[in-house]
């Protein structure tokens, strides 16, 4: 293994453990908040799958936020990589959650823990995967990383005020 491999696999085991643990902490954040509406667009409000994607989500952007300002910006295609990588992770949450439960009939909390840290290992994985094989350069491909961390953003603020009438936004019974 190379200097250069040995220092991304380090980047991202740091960032597997920091964003894993600011997720499972942002868990408690909106009650900590006094369910303050600002805490509420980054943490979730309710036990739904859609809320609990933001333990991923805004821990990832914010991890990827601070590798791009560190040194992303040398890697091109680093934030495209990213953006892809935690979409991976962000639905891989409601696939293996929905699985289970359809099988089992109900949900168990160490599961669903556990569902969370794949989700985090897989976003670092298809990130590392895809910044290695250098498929996602280009100043258009970084641009439309930013709108999606944008769009997402937006949709989490839309959608936590505004909650549609699916099961995907309801806490389970």
């Amino acid at each position: 293994m190379s200097k250069s491999d040995r220092r991304k696999c380090s980047a991202d085991l740091i960032g597997f453990f920091c964003v894993s643990l600011l997720g499972c902490l942002n868990h408690f954040v909106y009650e900590l908040s006094g369910r303050s509406p600002v805490a509420a667009v980054f943490a979730p409000v309710n036990e739904s799958t859609w809320e609990h994607l933001k333990l991923l989500f805004f821990p990832y952007i914010l991890f990827l936020t601070a590798e791009f300002i560190l040194c992303g910006r040398k890697t091109d295609g680093f934030l495209f990589s990213g953006v892809t990588g935690v979409l991976c992770g962000m639905l891989f949450i409601p696939a293996a959650f929905y699985l289970y439960t359809s099988i089992t009939g109900k949900s168990c909390f160490v599961i669903d823990i556990l569902i969370f840290f794949a989700a985090v290992l897989i976003s670092f994985r298809v990130r590392s995967e895809r910044t290695a094989r250098g498929i996602d350069r280009g100043i258009m491909k970084s641009l439309s990383a930013v709108i999606l961390i944008a769009g997402i953003t937006a949709l989490f603020i839309g959608f936590t005020f505004f909650p549609p009438d699916s099961p995907l936004f309801r806490s389970p019974v």
